[in-house]
């Protein structure tokens, strides 16, 4: 059940409001304009329920120099008007929204456009908005963000207010990760769409798009519909988008409607009825249809007199060069068809160029015995499900391209390959031939299908979703961990008789990298431990599943050492290494190990295995992303097989498999070193800090005194969180604090420390 009503509004962004300013006579009028998502949110948008934010399309307010009525009107309908700059607007809309992203989601690579200043253009219209929706959001307000040309809205809008509810639907499709890594600011999108708490889309396909996205770019591991993110948790979905059936049946049944289907059946009396309902776009397979039609009054000229296609086209984007190329291609197949098959009585295209109004639409849909709606990709594609709608239990056919996103929810019409001429051709065949009762039955499960699933049953589909998914991330805890102070944690660290540090070195000191090996120190941090070291009354510790050679060779000597998740602690400034673990026993068992792990690495390209004094690894960062991750459940499910009843188990890491000893941990390590060196939770300081799973045996030690560190996406189970950047500044800045301190034994900690 929806929590619309106990959260407060739905804010919902797009890029364009639902009413459009024209020039009538000179003076802007505001217009209230039409299409699927408007129809999509009737249920959701209303006064005092919701605010809807976006631009005007025409231009900005200003420029406009809209009345004191038309300001009111916006005001009372809860539209709230995001001012952009004419020129910015069209290097975000026409510039990279259209000339790069659509092409691109669409297929058409040949046809992107990829110019850094309209992504810059795209960039700060994206920042416009998300400082529009913060500076009218109110706490518990939820934020719908629609369509391609916001991408990068959830991620702008959470870095200025982490407090709202934020979800995102793409209404055109997302494309195979392959075709996706093409465009060269792969990374910004996802990480746009990534603010969100949940990112919908019309097909289970596109999700599975966009997780391989994820996966493949990113370097991410979704989990079925949901991906650990920010140190949250973003969920994915499938929502496809439906329509007001009852509202389209009642129109294509209104009196007016009635008088354009009478001239229509004289019109087009013992003849069947093929229609094309199009914007006039590449993507909408309109020269293909014409094409494919051509060649079906070719093969079959018994048809020839007897079927027209009645193809509408919707004007579209007409100022641009394509799309003028576009028409003329079109128009030019019209003519070729109809100057061949026509004659003085019969026009085998009908070709419309123009908007129709809403009751004529019904009435050409009722007309139509068969709807051929075949683009070559399309997100989701409405007609079809008009078509449906108009026609209730009247008979029909409908065929439909197995590229538009409905297809995935319209398996009883006849789907075809667009690119492929004669299967449309037998398709158009067998439907003309279909049986009565066929063509009747067909609409009647298609329209209760779709009565079922509408234009509102999508929308509160959606924001339930939406508001279980931020429910999740409020219940984890992690959403509300936050920052240290710093300034209250450096005066601890001053007051503290000894202050110990426990700190991971892969992702928390250093970054993560493909190549494990090449996670070498900079001299910074090389600096920084010394300096560490330095401080009379610090007690510091590099605490890593790396072996110990590796970090003998690259980290100073005056630092202690637990290397292999606390196999073993090498205390600092000596040679000597305490094992906490019997070496032996991994010795026994390595053979079967390496013979386990040497398979995987033959089979799967990139994958590689690390040994260890104390265990062995196989890492796959460097693998195909799916694959590998699919391959390590396989292999730590054989390995925990081949291991049971051994003091040996598996540990599934970051983009690796290790085979470690179970009976001890970091925690294990950094609780040895503290009772070795006399921890006193009332007069020490705690400070522990990691990246993943295997640090969280840090966290648990002193959990009360414990100041653990998170500097992970993924939730851990810490006290706080931070960004690897800015916890190394903190660690600076609490060492020189330190180092400051002339007499680190004076005053009241001495006497502290000597009592």
């Amino acid at each position: 059940m929806s929590r619309a009503g106990e959260q407060g509004r739905t804010l919902i962004v797009s890029n364009r409001l639902p009413v459009q300013a024209k020039v009538v006579g000179g003076r802007p009028r505001l217009q209230r304009s039409s299409g699927g998502l408007v129809t999509g949110l009737e249920g959701v948008h209303g006064p005092g329920r919701s605010l809807w934010i976006g631009c005007l399309g025409l231009a900005t307010t200003k420029s406009l120099g809209l009345s004191d009525d038309d300001r009111r009107f916006l005001d009372e309908h809860g539209l709230v008007v995001v001012e952009v700059p004419q020129e910015l607007y069209d290097g975000y809309y026409e510039g990279f929204s259209n000339s790069a992203i659509w092409p691109l989601f669409h297929y058409n690579p040949d046809r992107c456009h990829f110019s850094a200043t309209m992504w810059e253009a795209y960039r700060e219209v994206n920042q416009k908005f998300a400082e529009t929706i913060a500076a009218r959001a109110e706490p518990g307000d939820r934020v719908w963000v629609h369509d391609y040309q916001l991408m990068l809205v959830p991620d702008l809008l959470r870095r200025l207010r982490r407090d709202l509810t934020i979800g995102f639907f793409l209404h055109i499709p997302f494309p195979s990760a392959e075709l996706f890594r093409i465009l060269p600011w792969r990374g910004e999108i996802l990480t746009g769409l990534l603010g969100a708490d949940l990112v919908g889309f019309h097909t289970l396909e596109y999700m599975r798009h966009f997780s391989n996205a994820v996966a493949r770019v990113a370097g991410l591991e979704p989990q079925m519909d949901t991906l650990s993110y920010g140190r949250r948790q973003v969920r994915l979905g499938a929502f496809p988008l439906g329509v007001n059936v009852r509202d389209l049946h009642e129109v294509a049944r209104s009196p007016e409607a009635e008088a354009h289907l009478a001239q229509l059946r004289e019109s087009y009396r013992d003849r069947t009825v093929l229609l094309g309902v199009d914007r006039l776009d590449y993507t909408k397979g309109i020269p293909e249809r014409l094409m494919a039609f051509g060649s079906f009054l070719e093969r079959h000229p018994r048809w020839v007199g007897k079927v027209t296609l009645v193809q509408v086209s919707v004007p579209s984007r007409v100022n641009v060069g394509e799309y003028r190329q576009l028409k003329e291609e079109v128009d030019g197949l019209v003519g070729r068809i109809n100057g061949r098959f026509g004659t003085a009585g019969y026009v085998p295209v009908h070709y419309i160029f123009r908007n129709l109004d809403k009751p004529y639409l019904m009435a050409l849909y009722r007309r139509a015995d068969i709807a051929l709606v075949t683009p070559i990709r399309d997100g989701l594609n409405l007609v079809c499900k008009e078509f449906v709608a108009a026609k209730g239990d009247e008979p029909g056919v409908l065929i439909l391209s197995e590229f538009a996103g409905a297809a995935a929810e319209m398996g009883e019409a006849v789907l075809v390959n667009p690119w492929n001429r004669d299967n449309v051709i037998s398709a158009i065949e067998a439907a003309l031939e279909m049986p009565i009762e066929t063509r009747s039955s067909m609409m009647a499960s298609l329209s209760e299908r779709l009565s079922r699933y509408d234009n509102r049953a999508w929308s509160t589909n959606f924001l339930d979703a939406l508001d279980e998914a931020a429910e999740v991330n409020r219940r984890s805890g992690y959403a509300a961990t936050m920052e240290p102070d710093a300034d209250e944690l450096c005066r601890r660290a001053r007051e503290a008789r000894n202050v110990f540090l426990f700190i991971d070195y892969d992702g928390t000191l250093v970054p993560i990298v493909d190549k494990p090996e090449l996670a070498v120190p900079p001299e910074a941090v090389c600096d920084l431990i010394r300096e560490m070291a330095a401080v009379p009354n610090f007690r510091a510790a590099i605490v890593s599943g790396r072996d110990r050679a590796f970090l003998e060779r690259y980290l100073p000597k005056e630092i202690a050492l637990v290397a292999e998740h606390g196999a073993c602690i090498r205390r600092a400034g000596e040679d000597e290494c305490v094992h906490l673990v019997d070496q032996a026993a991994y010795q026994e068992l390595r053979e079967n190990v390496l013979g386990v792990m040497l398979d995987f690495e033959r089979r799967i390209p990139g994958s590689k295995i690390e040994e260890k004094e104390f265990g062995i690894v196989w890492h796959y960062r460097m693998a195909d992303p799916i694959f590998a991750q699919q391959q390590a459940l396989v292999l730590a499910d054989t390995l925990g097989g081949l291991l049971q009843h051994t003091p040996l188990g598996v540990l599934i890491s970051k983009k690796a498999v290790e085979v470690r000893h179970v009976g001890v941990n970091k925690g294990e390590g950094v609780r040895a070193l503290l009772e070795e060196e006399g921890f006193d939770p009332s007069q020490d300081l705690l400070i522990t800090a990691g990246d993943d799973r295997t640090d969280e045996d840090m966290f648990r030690v002193y959990p009360a005194v414990n100041v653990s560190i998170s500097v992970s996406d993924t939730p851990l189970a810490a006290s706080y969180v931070m960004e690897r950047e800015s916890f190394v500044a903190l660690l600076e800045e609490i060492t020189r604090q330190g180092l400051r301190q002339e007499n680190p034994l004076s005053g009241d900690r001495a006497g502290r420390r000597s009592g």
